[in-house]
C-alpha cells in the first residue's frame, strides 16, 4: 500500500468504531501504516463521546453493533453540531441496495464492504480525507473572505460618514452665506447705478467685476444646495408627467444664440414626443449643462448634436461635440464635485456642472456616461420615467 499523502497538513485523525477486536486491529494497523493517527471506539455510544472529544477528520463506522447500530450512531453524529461535519464511512457486510440507501440517508459519505480489503479501505479513506481537507480549506477561505468583506464594509461606511459630514458642512455654509451674498449683490448693483448716473467711470469697471465674482460664488452655492436637495431625495416631489422631447427642444433653442456667438452649429434630432414622468426643471438644467459644456469645447465652426430617443423603458439624451474630448483616465473623475480636467483649465466653471447632471441621472434611476466621438465627446444622460423606475 502506498502511504496517504497529507500535503504538509497536520496528520489526520481517523476514528475507527467496531465491536469486533479482530476487525478493529486490522483497520488500525492499516491506517497507522499509512502515517495516520487513529482513535478507537468499541460501540456506538462510546463513538459519540469519542467523536466529540477527539474531533477526528473522518470516522470509519461499523454498522452491526449490539448497543447502538451504525445507522443510528451516524444519525446522532449528524444531529450534533460538534460532530455533524465529520465524514462517515460505513464498514458493513450488508450489500442490499436498500441498506446503502438507508446509510446515505443517515448521513454517510461512502461504504466499504466486509470482509475488508485494506487496499480499498486505504484508498477510500485517502479520498475522503482529501475532500475533507479541501472542504476545511474552503471554509477557512470563506471565513477570511467574509471577514474581509465585513472589514471593507465598515471602512466604506466610515468613509461615507466622513463624506456626508463634509457635504453637510459645505451645504450648511452655502445655505448660511447665500442671504448675505444676495444682499452684497444688491448693494453692488445700487453702487453701479449710482456711479453710472454720476458718470464716474473710474471705479465702474471694478464694481462690475466684483458683481460678476459675486454672481459666480452665488452660482456655486446654488449648485451645492441643488445637489444637497437631490442627495436628500427632496426633489422627487417635483416629478410630473411631461413631454421630455419638448424639454430637450427648449434647451436647444435657449442655447442657439450662445452657439451662434461661438460659430458652432447646434442641431437636434430624435422623437417628436417622449411622454415621461420626471422633474422637468432638473432635467432641463442637466441637459443645459451638457449643451453648455459641448459648446464651450467644440471647435470653432464645429458642430454640437443633440439626440433624444426612447430605448425600452429608458430615455437617452446624447450631446456630442468635436472638441478635445476627455481622456479615458479622466472619464470616471469628471462627475466628481469640483473636479476640473486638463482641457477645462482655461474655461469658466468650478467643476459642479457634470456632478449635478450625474445627481439628476441618479435621482431618475439612470446614469451619465461618456464615449469618444472621434474627435470630441459624446455625453449620454440616461433616465427612467418615474413610473418605470417604480417598477
Amino acid at each position: 500500500m502506498s502511504p496517504i499523502q497529507t500535503h504538509e497538513l497536520p496528520t489526520p485523525v481517523v476514528l475507527v468504531v467496531d465491536d469486533t477486536a479482530t476487525n478493529l486491529g486490522l483497520v488500525v494497523d492499516a491506517l497507522e501504516g499509512n502515517n495516520l493517527r487513529v482513535a478507537v471506539a468499541r460501540g456506538g455510544r462510546e463513538a459519540l463521546k469519542r467523536a466529540e472529544l477527539v474531533q477526528p477528520d473522518l470516522i470509519l463506522l461499523d454498522v452491526m453493533m449490539p448497543d447502538l447500530d451504525g445507522f443510528e450512531t451516524c444519525r446522532l453524529l449528524k444531529a450534533n453540531p460538534l460532530t455533524c461535519e465529520i465524514p462517515v464511512i460505513f464498514m458493513t457486510s450488508l450489500t442490499q441496495i436498500e441498506d446503502k440507501v438507508k446509510g446515505f440517508r443517515a448521513g454517510a459519505v461512502d461504504f466499504v464492504t466486509k470482509p475488508l480489503q485494506m487496499e480499498e479501505v486505504a484508498a477510500r479513506v485517502h479520498t475522503h480525507l482529501k475532500l475533507r481537507a479541501l472542504q476545511k480549506l474552503q471554509e477557512a477561505q470563506n471565513a477570511r473572505l467574509q471577514e474581509e468583506v465585513s472589514s471593507r464594509k465598515q471602512a466604506q461606511e466610515a468613509l461615507l460618514e466622513v463624506i456626508n459630514g463634509v457635504r453637510n458642512v459645505s451645504n450648511a455654509i452655502a445655505h448660511d452665506l447665500r442671504t448675505p451674498l444676495a444682499e452684497l449683490r444688491s448693494r453692488l448693483e445700487v453702487l453701479i447705478l449710482e456711479r453710472r448716473k454720476l458718470g464716474d467711470e473710474s471705479v465702474l469697471t471694478q464694481l462690475e467685476t466684483a458683481l460678476a465674482d459675486v454672481d459666480r460664488v452665488i452660482g456655486i452655492f446654488n449648485a451645492l444646495l441643488r445637489l444637497a436637495e437631490i442627495d436628500a431625495g427632496v426633489q422627487r416631489s417635483g416629478f410630473v408627467a411631461c413631454d421630455l422631447a419638448a424639454i430637450v427642444s427648449d434647451a436647444v433653442e435657449f442655447y442657439q444664440p450662445v452657439a451662434e456667438l461661438r460659430s458652432v452649429t447646434l442641431t437636434l434630432a430624435g422623437c417628436e414626443r417622449l411622454a415621461a414622468t420626471v422633474d422637468p426643471l432638473l432635467i432641463a438644467q442637466a441637459i443645459g449643462n451638457l449643451i453648455d459644456n459641448a459648446i464651450k469645447f467644440a471647435c470653432e465652426n464645429g458642430e454640437v448634436a443633440v439626440v433624444a430617443v426612447k430605448k425600452g423603458d429608458a430615455f437617452e439624451i446624447s450631446v456630442s461635440d468635436d472638441g478635445p474630448g476627455i481622456p479615458d483616465a479622466q472619464k470616471p473623475k469628471v462627475t466628481e464635485r469640483f473636479y476640473r480636467g486638463d482641457a477645462s483649465r482655461g474655461t469658466p466653471g468650478v467643476g459642479l456642472g457634470l456632478a449635478l447632471v450625474k445627481a439628476v441621472a441618479t435621482l431618475h434611476h439612470g446614469a451619465l456616461t461618456f464615449a469618444d466621438n472621434h474627435p470630441g465627446l459624446v455625453a449620454t444622460l440616461t433616465i427612467r420615467s418615474g413610473d418605470a423606475a417604480a417598477r
